[in-house]
């Protein structure tokens, strides 16, 4: 999840067995099983005992055994993330044993996460390692204009690898050892402050009047033994009123997150130029956030995929010419009241009221899809935030069934009974269609967006050409019949 302000490790969840808003469906499940097991335990109580029981006793009794449930699951909980924690600190151990034995480089390094703010308040991150060379170099350089990451030529893509050595760099970014307690400066040219990295190795440094005007820089991040890299930091202007929040996984780019097995094979085994972009949602994005008269409206991806995945998807948003954001990824491994990862509606829902909070003069479009719960999350947002949300697109998976079909269109036409336009569309041509309609976006720019979801489609021709086209084309075929008619009818 993204970075709060509270510290080093305040990027998981909340305390061990609170069931929040956000918490995940089945935890809510699981707590309506609860209350349908206590009240089943006292109507077989009443049975045995042939005769009535008090409402009262039954409320208080059955209050009683769910609170009795909810404590033993929480105790059991947290002593798993302990169990977790203990092996995973083990296991780090173990590592930097091996680094120094096989004498590698056991001197720290920093990855760096693209960091975002106001001009009165930046947030930057980044994770402590040992042995990660290829973090010195800096995957995607600052855009010079408006918000868009630079496009490579095909002839600046990386070079091709074998399947075994994409194997090795995948796996090369989960098992990283990371660093705990190295202290990090953030320097700008009007503040400077220190943070410390959590037992995973991230550090959040939040700056106050840092002296960046609205755009993007470049921010030096160091740690104690000089060691510096450089970040790039996004500065949303005050004036600008619309920001792009966008899902990654199976929204931007395929990504099996839904599907196990897929998701460890495009993730593991699939190059970075070969993971090709949802048909269109390039030209899409690029539409929404460079209008017509602006500088560039600023875009954020959210996503439910670990941290380890942020140099990747980076080089994926360059080589495919999506516009340029700040991701806000999610720890995945054992923590403050997590066993595996926060929840995809606890960890998306927080963003959009930390990004509305920051920016309070700024409106959201949600764009997102059906894998997950993001229907659910932004229809939620609009209600919790009303006039801040401007439309919700979710694109509809492969995978869908009737069922949940059913559901997302019912909660579609719920959100925008309310107000908020809500659409579940098949392809990037839609959402540009009803943007335009919408004034989103230029008219103009959804001929390229359709250029681009449908390659190999003619060029659509405009109804009134086109009819008029039709009207000459029988007015044609008309002429023809009369003569042929006028032929046989002559004599011979």
């Amino acid at each position: 999840m993204a970075r709060p302000a509270a510290g080093p490790g305040a990027r998981r969840g909340g305390p061990p067995g609170a069931l929040t808003a956000g918490a995940p469906i089945g935890d809510a499940l699981l707590q309506d099983w609860r209350h349908a097991y206590a009240i089943g335990r006292l109507l077989r109580m009443r049975v045995r005992w042939r005769r009535p029981v008090p409402a009262g006793v039954t409320v208080a009794g059955a209050a009683a055994l769910v609170w009795v449930a909810r404590a033993r699951a929480a105790l059991v909980r947290a002593a798993l993330i302990r169990v977790a924690t203990l092996v995973e600190d083990g296991v780090r151990v173990l590592q930097i044993a091996l680094l120094r034995l096989f004498r590698r480089s056991t001197a720290p390094l920093l990855i760096p996460f693209v960091g975002h703010g106001s001009p009165q308040r930046v947030e930057l991150g980044a994770r402590a390692v040992f042995g990660r060379p290829e973090a010195r170099a800096r995957t995607v350089p600052v855009p010079d204009d408006g918000v868009l990451a630079p496009v490579r030529e095909p002839g600046q893509a990386p070079a091709r690898r074998s399947r075994r050595s994409t194997l090795r760099t995948s796996l090369a970014r989960f098992l990283s050892v990371e660093v705990a307690d190295a202290a990090v400066t953030a320097r700008t040219p009007g503040a400077t402050a220190t943070g410390r990295s959590d037992r995973d190795g991230y550090v959040d440094v939040v700056l106050t009047d840092p002296g960046l005007s609205p755009g993007w820089h470049d921010v030096e991040l160091s740690l104690a033994d000089g060691t510096t890299v450089h970040t790039p930091v996004l500065v949303v202007s005050p004036d600008v009123s619309l920001g792009l929040v966008s899902d990654v996984d199976d929204t931007i780019l395929e990504t099996g997150l839904t599907r196990g097995l897929e998701f460890l094979r495009i993730t593991l085994l699939t190059e970075v130029t070969d993971r090709a972009p949802l048909p269109g949602a390039a030209a899409l994005y690029r539409a929404l956030v460079c209008r017509s008269g602006e500088a560039g409206l600023p875009v954020f991806y959210l996503s439910t995929s670990p941290w380890n995945l942020h140099e990747m998807l980076l080089e994926f948003i360059a080589l495919r010419g999506f516009p340029f954001g700040p991701l806000l990824l999610t720890d995945w491994g054992p923590g403050r009241g997590n066993l595996f990862r926060i929840g995809s509606r606890e960890h998306k829902s927080g963003l959009i009221r930390r990004i509305l909070a920051e920016h309070p003069g700024m409106a959201l479009l949600l764009v997102g899809d059906t894998g997950q719960l993001d229907p659910e999350i932004y229809a939620a947002a609009a209600h919790e935030h009303p006039g801040r949300i401007r439309a919700i697109y979710v694109r509809r998976t492969g995978a869908l069934n009737p069922r949940r079909a059913t559901e997302v269109d019912t909660l579609a036409a719920a959100t925008t009974a309310a107000g908020v336009p809500m659409l579940v569309v098949d392809d990037s041509v839609q959402i540009a269609e009803h943007a335009a309609s919408l004034g989103l976006l230029d008219p103009a720019q959804v001929d390229d967006v359709r250029r681009e979801t449908h390659p190999n489609r003619p060029p659509r021709v405009p109804w009134t050409v086109d009819v008029a086209r039709s009207g000459s084309r029988i007015a044609h075929r008309l002429g023809r019949l009369d003569d042929d008619l006028s032929d046989r009818r002559s004599p011979l």
